[in-house]
């Protein structure tokens, strides 16, 4: 798909980076955001259906696809501050968002940051708890051994366990090749804006807009019952389960989250 290259002042600090998007269709804006080690790839399945009702934007985060590294450390809602920019060059005032895993964490710093402008949130296999001292720990070895041998390693280890069990193998190969893509400063950089993210929990109640948890049963990163206490505390919200996912769902069962996108506005 054909990307275009964004350049920006996204943070306080820095004069300027760049981001690779996807655009497509028109109507009520729509962004989706990747997890981690991964990219806009991730969401190609949902680009296509979804972009038949809104204008779907589909950005690299800095480090990973086509985007380069970040100029400088940036914390999660600095990443959310530099899709705000982003989306303020696109002439975009509202807009529903939808973040996979770390992007569901991006997706909960866009409402502290600017709650006025969402109008819809997806949150797909996801969770607000902030980590623990241990995963911290974990975050911190992944961050120094991505700089020190590259991500390749993620690449190697995660696809198995991100995709449920006997998930095809061209799954775990279309995870492998977006996982190489990635850069070893990405990767550094996001494994420690995910160890210092806040809590998100303290939000949910204050989540007054349509809102959809998309889980996968089989997932080994977010337990369902997670997923399940998650969608009680946000007012209103809905929950979709995919049930033979894991933690790819919009990959693993593309339609089950195609669908549930299409309620947001």
């Amino acid at each position: 798909m054909e990307t275009k290259l964004w350049r920006g002042p996204p943070f306080p600090g820095v004069k300027w980076a760049a981001m690779e998007f996807l655009e497509r269709g028109t109507g009520p804006a729509l962004l989706l955001v990747h997890g981690f080690p991964l990219d806009g790839g991730t969401w190609e399945a949902q680009v296509g259906p979804l972009s038949g009702r809104f204008r779907v934007i589909v950005p690299d985060l800095p480090g990973f696809g086509k985007s380069p590294p970040s100029p400088a450390a940036a914390s999660l809602d600095d990443q959310a501050r530099a899709l705000l920019s982003l989306l303020d060059s696109l002439g975009v005032t509202t807009f529903a968002a939808a973040g996979h895993s770390m992007g569901g964490y991006i997706v909960f710093a866009l409402h502290r940051i600017a709650p006025q402008r969402l109008s819809g949130i997806g949150l797909v296999s996801t969770r607000a708890k902030a980590d623990s001292d241990d995963a911290r720990k974990g975050r911190e070895e992944t961050a120094q051994r991505a700089l020190r041998e590259g991500p390749g390693f993620l690449a190697d280890s995660m696809p198995a366990r991100l995709a449920a069990d006997g998930a095809p193998p061209e799954l775990l190969d279309r995870l492998r090749s977006i996982m190489r893509r990635a850069t070893p400063e990405g990767v550094a950089a996001a494994s420690r804006a995910m160890a210092s993210r806040p809590d998100a929990t303290p939000q949910l109640g204050r989540i007054a807009i349509p809102t959809i948890v998309v889980a996968g049963r089989k997932d080994k990163i977010v337990p369902p019952s997670e997923s399940e206490t998650m969608a009680a505390a946000i007012p209103g919200a809905g929950l979709a389960w995919c049930e033979r996912s894991g933690h790819m769902p919009m990959m693993e069962e593309p339609e089950v989250v195609t669908g549930a996108l299409l309620k947001l506005r």
